[in-house]
């Protein structure tokens, strides 16, 4: 698989459009042409394109022009192993590249700030050391050129408020790594990575989405973001030893963070209150005696029907903090949904049980069937 055309092109207000073209898809990534290190700019590539490359089982090619760091190259085999055990179906894959030992001279740290949980939770825990804040703007959802103007001027407010720079950028990943058959939940991390080695900073911190006690295969996962390093910019995935509410709490004692914190799924720029993010957050700060910015309307039976949906440690925890606080409400809502969990746990493998024409159904349309995706349960999925 050749990576082609790559280029760095002025596209005007101080911004550099990074592009390439991988088996006849453009990438394209936009960020400020002074934060620019087009050393790294070979290992960028290759780390936004490794596991399209394992998808087609495809050597991964570079023009001389553009080498790779040594580093990385070292990290490769470690990286694939990590993805094949996560989904089989995946190959192990050469390099065919230029190598040299990169050079950096920027001592700056960063971290990618989306404004949820989990970053705001990091920029908490290392006000002291984040230089630069880093948003990329229609990373998780699409985003209008309005909404990404409206989240400008709201993070930018937020950095100069705590006295960091902030960069914001642009890219097509997302939709580059459906066209090549690939999930984005599945090299998320891969990306931001990209995007940091490009910013050539010093350290820049991934936040932490699941607590050791929670983990599970994942874009961006304590076992693999570090190998994205390098030897130029060091990639760390933050603590993993504190949990969800853990967090939240954390963030409700700061009402400066609190402000600025956007979790839903829906809007960008402002908390519905209705989607299972806004609501489970919602729950999460009123055991933590707080609202923060959402809508006043959370309701005992909104709870119950978010926790009947919601990742089980997460209600399991809340349903723990509820009963430490002798919040009877909230306790028996949230057993409620466990149960309904429960439940239709129990339908479920009742159905595998019955028939196991089920269990090999193929699910969804058939472009996301196509998605390279985990593929943890060989019994159940192999065809």
């Amino acid at each position: 698989m050749d990576i082609r055309n790559i280029e760095a092109l002025d596209i005007g207000a101080g911004r550099v459009e990074v592009r390439a073209v991988v088996a006849g898809v453009s990438l394209e990534i936009r960020l400020p042409a002074d934060r620019f290190n087009a050393r790294a700019l070979g290992d960028a590539l290759v780390v936004s394109t490794l596991v399209p490359a394992m998808r087609a089982g495809s050597t991964l090619r570079l023009p001389t022009s553009v080498p790779v760091s040594t580093m990385l190259v070292q990290h490769l085999p470690v990286i694939q192993r990590i993805y094949r055990n996560w989904n089989c179906t995946l190959h192990e894959v050469e390099l065919d590249a230029r190598t040299e030992t990169p050079a950096n001279d920027c001592a700056q740290t960063g971290l990618f700030y989306a404004g949820g949980i989990d970053s705001s939770y990091s920029m908490i825990a290392h006000e002291h050391e984040v230089d630069v804040l880093i948003t990329v703007l229609g990373f998780d959802m699409a985003m209008d050129e309005q909404e990404m103007e409206d989240n400008r001027v709201r993070n930018t407010a937020f950095a100069r408020a705590h006295g960091k720079d902030i960069v914001f950028v642009e890219s097509n990943h997302r939709i580059f790594l459906r066209q090549l058959g690939v999930s984005r939940t599945f090299v998320f991390g891969a990306m931001l990575a990209s995007v940091a080695l490009l910013l050539g900073l010093r350290r820049c911190y991934v936040a932490s989405s699941h607590s050791v006690g929670h983990l599970r295969p994942e874009g961006s996962h304590p076992v693999l973001d570090g190998y994205y390093s390098n030897g130029s910019t060091e990639i760390v995935h933050d603590d993993v030893t504190v949990s969800r509410f853990g967090k939240t709490r954390a963030i409700a004692a700061r009402p400066d963070i609190l402000g600025n914190l956007r979790v839903c799924w829906d809007y960008p720029n402002e908390n519905c209150g209705r989607c299972l993010k806004c609501l489970r957050t919602m729950a999460a700060l009123k055991l933590c005696g707080t609202r923060g910015p959402f809508p006043d309307a959370l309701s005992m039976p909104m709870v119950r029907q978010m926790a009947a949906r919601t990742e089980l440690d997460y209600i399991v925890e809340m349903a723990v903090e509820a009963d430490r606080a002798g919040d009877e409400p909230m306790v028996r809502a949230l057993r409620s949904g466990l149960r309904r969990q429960d439940f239709k746990e129990a339908l479920r493998h009742l159905a595998y049980a019955v028939t196991m024409r089920k269990l090999h159904r193929p699910g969804g349309s058939p472009q996301e069937r196509e998605l390279v995706k985990y593929d943890l349960r060989p019994d159940l999925d192999l065809r």
